[in-house]
């Protein structure tokens, strides 16, 4: 085990590849962007984390970042012949020494998706750390039959308010858009797993995210939706839409404010998205639940998506 500062970057950049490789084939998700960005920071040696040597092979890697309180574990990757071996878990409980040498850290998460790390669960949860399941999910256009939406004239005017507007995303959505997304995760697991979704400010950084980078693909303003009252045209819903790969899109987001929930908005947002999806030559859409979230993943199921894969996520106080 060697840091990633002192790894020779030849062998990494075949573990790169490898991972990349594998994410297209697996998830559909072309991972040469974000990749690309990882690999620049590696070069620079100011990659915090460690690599896993056989010989003078590199046979995994892990790294990690500490933004002032918060740190998080990022992609964790073993070479698919070494899998079962324990080299997962020897990195992550590496990178947990390091961290918690780190006396201004109050949190550590680990989000990414991963793959084959059985070994990291039963470390991490001995070191205290809270787990949930995540599904990686995906609907083939093709085949997704998504009944006819409800009209607007059967959605309540009472109570939470007037008819709702589904429309394409605006610039000046972003501000509303990030408090939407803040009030719908209040007291939901994500906002445990994701201490960002528990202020607004931190809503706005995943928003950030996902509109003006490119780890969660390219964003797509055209297939992003807004829902909006048609009084005062305030935004109650939103979904993010981008780009993972040819003919591949993603929903990086969705969120409808608590007072317009239970009401079928969501899958309006669902509806209206794969609609402009399919305008625009995608034949998959992906996103990501988290397994807990039984309203969300009932939601999911019945527009078309299915699970291809899960993954733990974690984290600790």
């Amino acid at each position: 085990m060697i840091t990633l500062a002192e790894a020779d970057m030849r062998g990494l950049e075949l573990l790169f590849d490898e991972q990349c490789a594998e994410w297209l084939a697996l998830l559909r998700w072309d991972y040469a962007g974000p990749s690309r960005l990882i690999r620049q920071v590696a070069r620079q040696r100011e990659l915090m984390g460690f690599a896993a040597i056989s010989g003078s092979t590199a046979v995994g890697f892990a790294y990690y970042v500490i933004e002032g309180e918060r740190a998080s574990i990022g992609d964790v990757y073993v070479s698919h012949t070494w899998r079962g071996a324990g080299v997962d878990r020897q990195l992550v409980a590496a990178i947990l020494d390091e961290i918690e040498r780190e006396p201004q850290v109050r949190r550590i998460e680990s989000q990414c998706v991963s793959i084959a790390n059985d070994a990291v669960t039963s470390l991490l949860e001995a070191r205290g750390f809270e787990h949930f399941e995540r599904y990686y999910m995906m609907a083939d256009l093709a085949r997704s039959a998504l009944p006819p939406p409800p009209s607007e004239s059967l959605l309540p005017a009472s109570g939470a308010g007037p008819d709702v507007n589904i429309r394409a995303w605006k610039d000046q959505d972003f501000a509303t858009a990030a408090r939407v997304i803040h009030r719908s995760y209040r007291g939901q697991y994500d906002s445990r797993i994701n201490s960002q979704y528990t202020s607004e400010d931190g809503c706005a950084e995943l928003l950030t995210i996902l509109t003006d980078h490119i780890w969660c693909g390219n964003f797509l303003p055209h297939v992003s939706r807004v829902a909006v009252r048609h009084s005062g045209h305030t935004p109650v819903g939103v979904l993010i839409g981008s780009r993972l790969a040819p003919r591949a899109g993603h929903i990086g987001q969705i969120s409808v404010h608590p007072a317009y929930q239970g009401r079928g908005l969501g899958r309006r947002l669902i509806e209206s998205a794969f609609v402009e999806f399919e305008r625009y030559g995608f034949s998959t859409v992906s996103l990501a639940v988290t397994a807990a979230n039984l309203p969300a993943l009932s939601l999911y199921q019945s527009c078309g998506f299915r699970r291809i894969h899960a993954f733990p996520v974690f984290y600790r106080e």
